[in-house]
């Protein structure tokens, strides 16, 4: 099994440590939390860290996976996606035993897949995302970095959603739309029509 660090300690984590245990692929090492908590352990497993400090406990072999939320921006992500990049920790990609994934589609490094998530065939899934419990990720697809796709998502098919998008729970998008990066979809909608940059649909 592969020796697997956490950075985070929130209700996300919590979910994460409940898809790493289903995958039977990881041993999760130990957890990594912000400077300022003081907590000593999440769910039996040991706090080795804080984001000052991490290095001390980590071994060339260990990999990393960001267990912060992102409802909605994905700021604290990003920040701790670029300090494992520089610390030369390499990113896990995680994916639930209970989650159906093609083996044409393609997810990239530092993206957790969660119980019951499906990707169809030729989907893409960028760096560092989050695709939540019961969401549906078309054939075709395209899912830029440091995207949350929350639970219950419909992405029908050849729909691309750019960088640092959240796409709120229970959201539909129809086929072929585009949405584009850093863009905000609040939950429950329907999206009709192409996003533009930075669009907040509430």
């Amino acid at each position: 099994m592969k020796s697997l660090i956490l950075f985070g300690s929130g209700g996300h984590c919590k979910a994460c440590i409940d898809v790493i245990e289903s995958s039977k692929e990881f041993k999760i090492k130990g957890i990594v939390v912000h400077p300022k908590e003081a907590i000593k352990e999440l769910m039996q497993y040991q706090i080795i860290g804080n984001d000052d400090n991490f290095n001390n406990h980590c071994s060339k072999n260990d990999l990393g996976l960001i267990c912060v939320g992102q409802i909605p921006s994905p700021k604290i992500r990003i920040k701790l996606f670029n300090l494992l990049n520089k610390k030369n920790i390499r990113l896990a990609t995680v994916k639930a035993s209970s989650s159906l994934i093609s083996n044409y589609s393609s997810i990239d490094n530092g993206t957790i897949v969660m119980h019951n998530a499906t990707i169809n065939i030729h989907a893409r899934i960028g760096k560092n995302c989050i695709i939540n419990t019961n969401s549906l990720i078309e054939h075709d697809v395209f899912v830029g970095d440091h995207c949350h796709i929350s639970t219950g998502v419909i992405l029908n098919g050849s729909v691309e959603v750019g960088n640092e998008c959240f796409i709120g729970s229970g959201c539909i998008v129809k086929e072929g739309i585009k949405i584009g990066d850093r863009s905000i979809v609040s939950a429950g909608k329907v999206v009709m029509s192409d996003l533009p940059n930075d669009s907040i649909l509430k």
